[in-house]
């Protein structure tokens, strides 16, 4: 009895890698045919071109910092509670300490930053940029 649910555990598995490949082969035809039509169009500019030189472009890897919205919210959460207005490097380690979130490096400093000044320049109507003292902070309007 054992072995018949470790077969059909197996097979429900079998079942969903063949679809995830079925579904990789379609992407993939996509991809292709819509990679000819970017070179048809790059021959009609130019003709001369050599397609075939073309190297692959890195892919960047992408940061699950925030979910949809969730940077906006936490953003409301440390002006809501701030006397004067927070400086975005202010901003940006409480957050950071707020979703534990531990840098390797100043440039995933930077990214979260740029991150935060984007929701921030989204929410103008809620949140207003006040310059102090030659800093730029934000609170809640």
């Amino acid at each position: 009895m054992v072995e018949q649910d470790v077969i059909g555990a197996l097979r429900d598995k079998q079942a969903e890698v063949i679809g995830m490949i079925e579904r990789l082969e379609r992407q993939l035809v996509e991809h292709r045919t819509g990679l000819s039509h970017l070179e048809g169009v790059l021959r009609l500019f130019d003709p001369s071109l050599r397609l075939e030189e073309a190297r692959p472009g890195r892919q960047r890897g992408q940061r699950a910092w925030f979910r949809p919205g969730e940077s906006l919210r936490l953003i409301y959460d440390v002006l809501r509670d701030a006397a004067q207005p927070v400086a975005t490097r202010e901003l940006a380690d409480r957050i950071m300490a707020m979703k534990n979130i531990a840098l390797t490096d100043d440039r995933d400093r930077a990214l979260i930053q740029k991150t935060l000044l984007a929701s921030l320049n989204r929410a103008k109507e809620t949140i207003e940029r006040a310059t102090i003292e030659g800093v730029v902070g934000w609170r809640v309007i």
